[in-house]
């Protein structure tokens, strides 16, 4: 199998290679695609089909990373680990996905297995992971880098990690280490803790299909010329880290568009996972949140915010935190349900759902019609 790292698109590789730490961690908010789910019939008939090839129930809580058309992206937070132990559990999970080689597959966003671009194992449905995509997941599950951000190719990784101080040119030594071996624009894997991963190690080892995991045949290729050797420092290697794991789900199962999720938002999300591994979330909750119902009084010309009348006679004002969505079929009048969070005396919706409808306004009264005049004939 030729051996192919690549670059989604130059503005992946640009945004990668030049942000600072600080930019990369400051996520920014979540995108939304034009490819927008479709509701009703459509999706009652994709459940059924669904419902047919689901394996497995389960409820996670994590923060969204990313927005996207009708997925998005969660990361968990684990228990406080080491870094290379968060290194190797992240290995774990990538083998345990049984991926196949996929050209531009885990590129998109980090951590995630994704169909990639025409190349190698490209067939417009199936997921995998490339050398590079591959990498960045198990970088991404320790937090060194930025989940559900763009890969580059090798080199850009080299780069980038090189840029934040987190790693130096040669092997890593002594009983605890970890070194990355990279081909420059060829291929690239790592040896964590003396036990090497990748899609490959270069000379074809690890899965027959080429698929992401744990290789096993000592990797010749570590030793050639051809590949730089760079170790994690190990200032890096013994500081520790909230293991991260790295979750898409498909939203168009739910009743409402994922569209008013935001980037750093917690979550707790139920689902029924396929026996391909494709995430369906079924129902969503906001941890921490409350629920009132009352009259709409009054709606921000801005969409910015709304207010409330509960039955208890009390005004609450909302804010949209600039999610308008919340708004649409919302009218002065109507009962709705509000799940919001508190943040300060700040009340922020999370969703509305309108439960009855303002009732029309009365008819005006007919005009009077002025009273006609008798008048008597002349005798």
């Amino acid at each position: 199998m030729k051996r192919i790292c690549i670059i989604i698109s130059s503005g992946v590789l640009a945004c990668a290679l030049l942000a600072s730490p600080a930019a990369r961690a400051a996520r920014p908010t979540a995108a939304v695609a034009a490819n927008a789910p479709v509701y009703g019939a459509a999706a009652t008939a994709a459940r059924a089909t669904i419902a047919s090839r689901i394996v497995a129930h389960g409820t996670v809580t994590g923060t969204v990373t990313a927005v996207d058309g009708s997925e998005f992206i969660i990361e968990t937070i684990g228990k406080r680990t080491g870094v290379v132990n968060a290194l190797i559990g992240a290995a774990n999970r990538v083998t345990e996905q049984d991926t196949p080689y996929v050209y531009g597959g885990g590129h998109a966003q980090a951590g995630i297995a994704s169909i990639g671009i025409p190349g190698a194992g490209y067939n417009h449905h199936t997921k995998g992971f490339d050398c590079s995509g591959s990498v960045a997941a198990v970088l991404a599950g320790a937090g060194l880098w930025q989940p559900g951000t763009g890969v580059p190719n090798d080199a850009g990784i080299i780069a980038q990690l090189r840029a934040e101080h987190l790693i130096a040119p040669g092997v890593g030594k002594g009983p605890v280490e970890v070194t990355l071996y990279d081909d420059p624009g060829e291929h690239i894997f790592a040896s964590i803790d003396g036990r090497f991963f990748g899609t490959s190690d270069g000379g074809g080892g690890g899965d027959a299909r080429g698929g992401a995991g744990w290789l096993y045949d000592g990797a010749p290729d570590a030793s050639t010329r051809s590949y730089k050797k760079y170790h994690l420092l190990p200032s890096v290697l013994t500081g520790t880290t909230n293991a991260r794991h790295i979750i898409a789900f498909q939203g168009d199962q739910l009743s409402n568009p994922i569209n008013t999720f935001q980037v750093n938002e917690k979550l707790k999300v139920s689902y029924a996972e396929e026996g391909s591994g494709n995430m369906f979330a079924t129902a969503i909750a906001f941890p921490g949140s409350a629920t009132i119902t009352g009259t709409v009084e009054s709606i921000a010309a801005d969409g910015s915010s709304f207010t409330i009348q509960t039955s208890s006679g009390t005004s609450l004002t909302l804010q949209t935190d600039g999610l308008t969505q919340l708004l649409e079929g919302l009218a002065d009048g109507d009962t709705a349900a509000v799940t919001y969070t508190t943040s300060g005396s700040t009340l922020t919706a999370r969703s509305v759902t309108v439960t009855a409808t303002a009732p029309p306004p009365p008819a005006a009264p007919a005009p009077a019609q002025p009273a006609q005049a008798s008048i008597s004939p002349r005798p």
